[in-house]
């Protein structure tokens, strides 16, 4: 009798090392942890048996060596929280006795045979073409042929399944285990995980050396797929003595697998969870969140939906899923977070302003007319509002977020100065995550040359300032700028790797933060700056109260944006970053309008960043570092007019934090490779 391979799911436990000093164990769940074990030392035989003198005897028996493949490493949040993990999945499949002298027909009535009794029991259809059958007897039978699958796709054997099994299980019939990939998550952070599919199918020729004993998993998308030659592991090899029957004989561990290695992200899995709850409840037809820290650049939380169950594409996805996927008419497998171009629209101004005033035509006391409307060459350019605001400058710009006033303000500091800054915070390329992401697009004055012949058009000029016509921003590169201007120092370079650790929890490659480029802001025109966005969300009049929180201040700006012009499809936005006084989190929130919905960035996607900073304030840890770090910060205060000169702001960020000296792993229970390989081949 062939024992059938039982193989146990291997998830690594163990430290990840953090920049907070605390030492937080991944979270995986209990299981047996597979180690280097001593190589002179090979698994004994199941059962007394003369080798030599089988080997002798009988011309059918095999030795093969056959390659194990590893288990892949996690895919862990900054905590520890698993997002991507390993189970041992069963199979049905079919081993084929020796039958000496058979005809074709007898070798199928015998395999057909066994696989309608397990149909019958079952309710299923599985079959197994013909040729296949003859084939994998004539020249693979010493290993099991799975066959419970339908359109290529393997079916998992569930617990009760195999107690209907039971009774007709055994030489003919056995149950083949695998690694099988598990999201314990299932949607959670689904753009940025990714998900894995099989390397290549089975051999289905003559067994060479090095075949693998199940379907190897490669990475297929993002982080799975950036990261794969670290998640995969190294196989193992071991050599197998087959009796002609398929009875194993005997095994020798030739090399022992190696589990791939753990890659822990910047995201926090609560930030995460909070961020795409407020979508899912909020911005039903589509939108995005990405929180930051402006110190660090990590990336907290990077959401988007709709978003998918990674596990439907595991073992695979069938033709008819994945197909629904595509055609869903909310898109689901877009990463709207760092994938989706939109018109920034009015949250683009802080990034104009700031550009405004460093052009030096223009300062903080520099009045223009916020009037309904402004005629630039042959086209009038309209503000949001049809009420007259009179002249003002640029705090109060900000706050009543009034298009007239940029119009004027920009062209009268010309186009470079603008563009410019909007390039020096981000805008027009990408961050440089180790995913794919989209690039936006950021017009200049060398560009339009290129394209059109001429430099920017003073009506071209009206529209980028307020984060329309040409400009496109992901709410990656959004987030990204308002920590540039929270940090005024540098703009952090954005990160979503941490670290790769090995199983036994060393860390063999740390992405340290670091600034992606000095950008010191004038301080005098980032207070400006600083003092209009607070007053957006806590002045008297501003376009962001609904983002108001009670913990901390929050400077931010609201955009509203023409985006699908066709269907009449507007977006709605709203970024910025907290506390106003000591910022540590940057954010960007947009919010998909649906065909003829009537958005604004303060009604649809305001409300979005109040929910989730509150549930972070009020539901994370009170000894989590980060919100340590924000007890003392003031808090939420409302502003009059007559404040809005003495908003107090804090210092630019000066440096970078030095990283945390390497968390030591504690010390790891007794692991053996012996039992994992027994469990692998099965004993009689």
């Amino acid at each position: 009798m062939f024992s059938r391979f039982c193989l146990l799911s291997i998830c690594v436990t163990g430290l990840v090392c953090l920049n907070a000093p605390a030492q937080v164990a991944l979270k995986a769940q209990p299981a047996e942890v597979l180690s280097a074990g001593d190589p002179s030392k090979s698994v004994k035989p199941a059962a007394p048996f003369d080798l030599d003198a089988s080997w002798k005897t009988q011309r059918e028996a095999r030795s093969l060596t056959l390659q194990v493949p590893a288990p892949r490493g996690q895919i862990v949040d900054r905590n520890g929280v698993p997002y991507a993990q390993n189970r041992a999945a069963n199979y049905l499949a079919l081993v084929m006795p020796y039958m000496e002298g058979a005809s074709d027909a007898k070798i199928l009535a015998f395999a057909n045979q066994a696989v309608d009794s397990a149909n019958r029991i079952l309710g299923k259809t599985w079959s197994i073409p013909n040729d296949r059958i003859l084939s994998h007897y004539k020249q693979r039978r010493w290993l099991p042929l799975v066959f419970s699958s339908s359109n290529g796709i393997n079916e998992e054997i569930t617990p009760e399944m195999e107690q209907k099994l039971k009774p007709i299980l055994g030489p003919s019939l056995v149950l083949q285990s695998a690694y099988l990939r598990h999201y314990p998550q299932n949607e959670r952070a689904s753009h940025v995980i990714g998900y894995t599919g099989k390397s290549r199918p089975l051999p289905l020729g003559p067994i060479a050396d090095g075949d693998p004993i199940f379907e190897e998993m490669e990475g297929r998308a993002d982080i799975e797929k950036t990261f794969d030659s670290d998640l995969k592991g190294q196989p193992g090899i071991v050599n197998v003595l087959f009796a002609p029957d398929g009875k194993r004989l005997a095994e020798d561990v030739r090399r022992y697998p190696v589990p791939g290695r753990n890659v822990v992200l910047s995201i926090d899995s609560s930030f995460q969870m909070f961020a795409e709850q407020a979508l899912q409840d909020h911005a039903r037809n589509g939108g995005a969140m990405v929180i930051m820290d402006v110190q660090t650049g990590d990336i907290l939380a990077m959401a988007s939906y709709p978003f998918f169950d990674l596990n439907m594409f595991i073992p695979g996805i069938s033709a008819d899923k994945y197909e629904a996927l595509l055609r869903d008419p909310k898109l689901p497998l877009i990463a709207r977070a760092f994938r989706g171009e939109y018109p920034p629209a009015s949250t683009f101004k802080a990034a104009t302003a700031l550009g405004i005033l460093e052009s030096g035509k223009v300062d903080g006391k520099t009045q223009f007319p916020c009037s309904p409307a402004m005629d630039i060459g042959n086209r009038v350019f309209h503000n949001w509002s049809k009420n007259d605001f009179g002249s003002i400058n640029v705090v109060n710009a900000l706050k009543f977020s009034c298009n007239t006033w940029f119009y004027a303000a920009a062209i009268e500091a010309g186009a470079d100065p603008v563009t410019g800054m909007c390039s020096r915070l981000g805008f027009g390329e990408r961050t440089g995550i180790p995913i794919v992401e989209a690039e936006g697009f950021l017009p200049t004055n060398s560009i339009m040359i290129q394209r059109r012949g001429t430099k920017i058009l003073q009506g071209d000029l009206a529209n980028i300032a307020i984060g329309q016509g040409m400009v496109l921003a992901t709410p990656l590169q959004v987030a990204q700028a308002m920590a540039g201007i929270a940090n005024g120092t540098y703009l952090p370079q954005p990160r979503l790797v941490k670290q790769i650790q090995d199983y036994q929890d060393n860390i063999v490659s740390a992405f340290e933060p670091k600034p992606r480029k000095t950008i010191n802001l004038n301080p005098l025109h980032r207070d400006t700056i600083v003092k209009g966005m607070v007053a957006v969300v806590s002045g008297d009049g501003g376009t962001g109260h609904a983002a108001d929180i009670k913990h901390a201040q929050i400077a931010g700006k609201t955009g509203t944006a023409q985006w699908r012009i066709a269907k009449d499809q507007n977006l709605a936005w709203f970024a910025g970053f907290l506390p106003a006084q000591k910022p540590m989190f940057s954010f960007a929130v947009v919010y998909e309008g649906r065909p003829g919905e009537d958005v604004s960035g303060g009604r649809k996607a305001a409300p979005i960043v109040s929910e989730v900073f509150t549930k972070i304030f009020e539901k994370t840890p009170k000894d989590d570092p980060m919100l340590l770090a924000m007890q003392n910060v003031p808090k939420n205060t409302p502003i009059g007019p007559e404040d809005e000169d003495d908003i107090p702001m804090g210092k630019p960020v000066e440096e970078i934090s030095p990283a945390q000296p390497k968390v030591q792993p504690a010390e790891q229970p007794k692991r053996t490779i012996g039992g994992f390989f027994r469990k692998l081949f099965g004993s009689d």
